[in-house]
């Protein structure tokens, strides 16, 4: 990491940490001596139907976590409850599914996968008394705004220090975006900006799309005109395929001078050639720990082609299961009292990376720190995670990305 990169992603820590909750809203915790009230209940809502297929790692990483953690024992001396319901792309839709998992009495929530999403339904969510905690959520404009709301995927605001500092390794001076025109994307961008700016790069074009567009040739032909040497595209995958065709293919960007974000990095059915070589950065495991954990999600759903953000929604599941075992209670609030504890809050915490060696240390009456699939984690006061660690990824000659060599 360059001393550029370091000092964003300090700067960026430092504003997120300015957002804590207040000490009103401290959720209340339970140190009883004894389990109550299980089973815990975990539902989550992610996309099964949209986005390309992007959010179908994320509903087999839920699965696979919660056969650990059952297979480990389970919670409060019983087995763990699941269920998941379809967000689709539509909030709507999404706020209607919510009210199946809280008739169904879920404890936990896990997702939503879009951070605009998570800010349309996290209201109702937690006024019944659950705890959200989203795996894929990574828009500042999230930080602080529940006491019951917690991510396992780092902000953009350390995404976007990491790509300003590829941009200026590259030897670029200037930069263009095209960022998507929603929650996600206005955050993103504006971080975006920031980074660029404290790493001396010239910000020449910002051009936004609607999630409804499906002709992108204004924003395209506005960035390039400014001639800028690099282009950043903050956009879901699914609206990004002719985008990238048209940069690449019409005006001949190319791998060192595109740059993707994490949620770009996904499966296209565009030429590969045309995806050859574009990087991006997603927050994850080292090669060796991703590749036996996509092993197990491939077994779930032989026809995955992107595993973003399926890591750390594995670790929402596990960490949320651990304070609730720590809690001695599946109440949503005492849950959310002990997540920033058992995620490395607690002094002399032990270091532990399975649910059930976690789980055992617990039933040691010892304090523990899980480090997931994803990385360390570490609650902030302001429910966002604080440690992370970032993979680049390339796409080969086949169209499909890995870890960079």
């Amino acid at each position: 990491m360059t001393a550029i990169s370091r000092a964003l992603i300090a700067g960026a820590l430092a504003l997120s940490l300015a957002a804590c909750s207040s000490s009103s809203d401290t959720p209340e915790t339970t140190d009883s001596a004894a389990p109550s009230g299980g089973p815990l209940k975990i539902g989550a809502i992610l996309p099964h139907t949209a986005y390309a297929g992007a959010g179908e790692a994320l509903v087999s990483a839920v699965d696979v976590a919660i056969e650990d953690i059952n297979a480990a024992g389970g919670v409060l001396g019983s087995k763990v409850e699941a269920k998941q319901v379809d967000s689709t792309d539509n909030n709507d839709t999404a706020s209607q599914a919510v009210d199946s998992l809280v008739t169904w009495g879920s404890n936990v929530v896990i997702g939503a996968y879009g951070s605009g999403m998570s800010g349309a339904i996290v209201g109702k969510i937690t006024e019944s008394g659950a705890v959200q905690v989203s795996g894929s959520n990574t828009s500042s404009s999230l930080t602080g705004i529940n006491p019951l709301y917690f991510r396992t995927a780092p902000t953009d605001a350390l995404e976007a220090a990491k790509l300003a500092d590829l941009v200026v390794q590259d030897g670029h001076a200037s930069a263009a975006i095209i960022a998507q025109n929603d929650a996600w994307g206005q955050a993103f961008q504006e971080s975006m900006v920031q980074s660029f700016e404290a790493a001396g790069v010239e910000v020449v074009a910002q051009q936004q799309f609607n999630t409804t567009d499906t002709d992108y040739s204004a924003q395209i032909d506005a960035v390039v005109a400014a001639k800028p040497e690099s282009i950043v595209l903050l956009s879901y995958a699914s609206y990004s395929g002719s985008m990238i065709e048209s940069l690449v293919g019409t005006h001949k960007f190319t791998d060192k001078n595109l740059y993707l974000s994490n949620s770009t990095l996904g499966k296209y059915t565009i030429k590969p050639e045309l995806l050859k070589g574009l990087r991006g950065f997603l927050a994850g495991p080292d090669p060796a720990v991703e590749a036996e954990f996509e092993k197990k999600l491939l077994a779930k759903n032989a026809n995955l082609k992107s595993f973003a953000y399926a890591g750390s929604t594995y670790d929402a599941v596990v960490v949320s299961a651990l304070a609730a075992a720590a809690a001695k209670s599946p109440d949503g609030k005492a849950i959310a009292a002990k997540l920033a504890e058992v995620s490395g809050g607690a002094a002399g915490a032990t270091k532990c990376k399975t649910f059930k060696e976690c789980a055992d240390l617990l039933g040691q009456g010892k304090a523990i720190d899980y480090d997931g699939l994803s990385g360390g984690l570490k609650f902030a006061d302001n429910n966002d995670v604080t440690e992370t660690e970032y993979q680049l990824y390339v796409y080969g000659t086949d169209g499909t990305y890995a870890v960079a060599k």
